[in-house]
């Protein structure tokens, strides 16, 4: 059930610190093992995951710095890697029931068998997480059993939007010696090639882990969903000898209201807050790097100096052009292309047959690619779009075109992911204020192997936008612009320009040596007893594809070693 708060009496079998992606795939799972759990879910964000810019694929420019966006910025002046010009990374970062679930661009690409092996982990390996990625989803995309699940609540489909841009770049790429790929997961054929992402969505409706998961199990007796709820901090009881400490409960706030909740007998207190809300929480809870702690007036309960480091993130640099006909993504909004008249029947077309520009985000079409024969797996991701970037920092372009769509400009746009970076970033106090953001250090571009991948993917769009397939268009590039042409010129474009593939993963990582790792191969949070992190941040390497994918598989793997466990 849905309450305002829970009481201060109530005692859980497991408390789910956030309600986001991970969190509500635990709900479901759990409740569905054994109905007699108690479940507690602590949301900071709203309960409205239905929302229509939500729901809408097409709309989600609007969520972008709307309330549910945490509107995370990185702090400029910990960015050794970025240009002077920078004024730190926007993160975005769901904030509402289904978490970045509800805010991403609903791409579901999971990475490669050797991301997984790469981790290094027992019991983590490809072979042992694969049966998860298949149990989260029914994909309607392809028909592979070994690679894909038929039953499972997230809807995967193909995508329903296309334009002559698209299928330009796509003709353009195979002329250039790439091969169409149906199916970036399936891990025979591996990753490289171009072709549509498979998308999380139902009937052109977004598939979140809200609606998927959640929303089956939010009229159960047994649970309690807690919306505008900030936990301050983990109850962190016992002794100061290792084994001695043990989790017992959760301090939040709702309408400013300090409130708590217990753990039966046997409980366990569970962090789901992604990978800026959980090591924030632990910092805040006594459990991390002794001295940061201490220089924040917080007394170490757990001295574990991984907490808030290992932060990875999919960096970002775009090449655009601008065209002389209406042949864009957005011009397919406007009656006949005319600026400032709708067209009527984009939003027919998706309300009669759930498909159509509506059911795009714009960047559900591209490819992976390898910039050097050395490289084991595709270091670059370049997401197509068939629509001009007004800027090239990434996701304001959204931001932006959601409020001027109806005199938007002609043109397509290549963005360039490093899918599989080297550098890392932190996460760490400003305070002991539970209010006040971390700091976040994105790491982007301290390594010159990540640069080069994106200065590589520059110069390949470049190749591509300039084609024999383009030239019917007329392109004229906007970004980096003609006057761009050295690798010098292009590295200072790349590290004043570069913005997120919103993949943030790492900052809890999970390992099997305490002195390197937050929680341990069953996601047990080292020297705190009654207290594990299930959701993105316990990812040790990041995956070379979008992270929603394997957080599900993450908290499905979560929710059997919970139970094998009680």
């Amino acid at each position: 059930m849905s309450s305002a708060a829970a009481s201060a009496t109530d005692k859980y079998d497991y408390i789910l610190v956030g309600g986001g992606t991970a969190s509500c795939a635990l709900a479901k799972r759990l409740l569905d093992a054994n109905e007699n759990y108690r479940l507690l879910v602590l949301e900071a964000g709203s309960p409205d995951y239905e929302h229509k810019h939500i729901k809408v694929p097409a709309a989600v420019g609007r969520v972008f710095k709307s309330k549910f966006d945490w509107d995370f910025t990185s702090t400029s002046e910990a960015e050794p890697g970025l240009g002077p010009n920078h004024d730190g990374v926007y993160l975005c970062r769901g904030k509402v029931l289904g978490g970045s679930s509800c805010t991403n661009v609903l791409l579901y690409n999971r990475g490669s068998a050797g991301d997984f092996d790469k981790w290094k982990v027992p019991g983590w390996a490809s072979k042992d997480v694969l049966e998860y990625f298949k149990k989260a989803e029914t994909n309607h995309a392809v028909r592979d059993d070994k690679f894909h699940g038929q039953s499972g609540p997230l809807s995967v489909s193909p995508v329903k939007y296309t334009n002559e841009l698209i299928d330009t770049f796509l003709d353009a790429s195979e002329s250039a010696g790439y091969s169409r790929n149906s199916d970036f997961n399936n891990w025979d054929k591996g990753q490289v090639g171009v072709g549509p992402f498979h998308v999380m969505q139902q009937d052109g409706v977004r598939s979140s882990a809200a609606s998927a998961y959640l929303s089956g199990v939010l009229k159960h007796p047994n649970l309690d969903v807690v919306t505008g709820a900030q936990v301050s901090k983990v109850a962190i009881e016992g002794g100061a000898k290792e084994g001695q400490r043990e989790a017992t409960g959760v301090h939040y706030s709702v309408d400013g209201k300090a409130m708590a909740a217990g753990l039966k007998e046997g409980g366990e207190v569970i962090l789901a807050a992604g990978s800026v809300g959980s090591p924030h929480l632990l910092m805040l809870s006594g459990v991390g790097p002794k001295k940061h702690l201490e220089e924040h007036g917080i007394e170490c309960v757990a001295d574990l100096p991984a907490v808030g480091e290992n932060l990875q993130d999919h960096p970002a640099a775009v090449v655009v052009y601008e065209v002389d006909k209406r042949v864009s993504v957005t011009d397919d909004f406007r009656l006949f292309g005319l600026p400032n008249i709708p067209s009527p029947w984009p939003l027919i077309k998706y309300l009669l047959s759930g498909t159509g520009i509506f059911t795009s985000v714009g960047c559900d079409y591209g490819g992976f690619f390898k910039t050097a024969a050395a490289k084991d797996d595709a270091d670059l991701q370049i997401r197509f779009i068939g629509a001009k970037a007004q800027s090239p920092l990434g996701i304001s372009n959204y931001e932006e075109y959601a409020k001027k769509w109806l005199s938007w400009p002609s043109g397509f746009t290549f963005q360039n992911i490093c899918v599989r970076p080297e550098s890392k970033g932190t996460v760490r106090l400003r305070s002991g204020d539970y209010r006040e953001k971390p700091e976040i250090s994105t790491g982007y571009l301290t390594s010159e192997a990540d640069v080069e991948s994106i200065r590589n993917g520059l110069k390949l769009s470049r190749k591509l936008g300039t084609s024999e397939n383009f030239k019917k268009y007329n392109p004229v590039e906007v970004f980096p612009g003609p006057s761009v042409q050295t690798d010098e010129e292009l590295d200072d474009y790349i590290r004043n320009s570069a913005h997120s593939g919103n993949a943030l993963v790492g900052s809890c990582r999970m390992g099997v040596d305490p002195k390197s790792s937050v929680v341990d191969p069953e996601l047990r949070v080292n020297g705190v007893r009654s207290l594990r992190v299930i959701d993105s941040s316990v990812m040790p390497l990041l995956p070379g594809g979008q992270t929603c994918s394997s957080t599900l598989m993450i908290a499905e793997k979560g929710a059997d070693l919970l139970m094998h466990a009680a």
